[in-house]
């Protein structure tokens, strides 16, 4: 695909713990007990990483602010 947009980069990098600010990384632990789980991290065109959750639902997707804020409604895309 030519204008395929994604990188060769791993969706969830093994270090990502250390890419993530604290409250984001306290934020993940605490959704994971409702089910959320890392879709994947963005990190391209963005300052600060990004991790994408999916709620227990498997339709719902969320990004967690780098202040540990959960945004379940945020206007994002996932490509299939």
């Amino acid at each position: 695909m030519a204008d395929e947009k994604r990188s060769k980069m791993p969706p969830i990098p093994d270090d990502y713990e250390n890419l993530l600010s604290p409250l984001q990384l306290m934020a993940l632990r605490n959704i994971a007990n409702f089910g959320w789980e890392l879709r994947f991290v963005r990190r391209e065109g963005v300052d600060v990483p990004v991790p994408v959750v999916k709620g227990v639902d498997g339709q719902t997707i969320g990004v967690i602010d780098e202040d540990g804020n959960l945004d379940p409604n945020a206007d994002i895309q996932l490509r299939d």
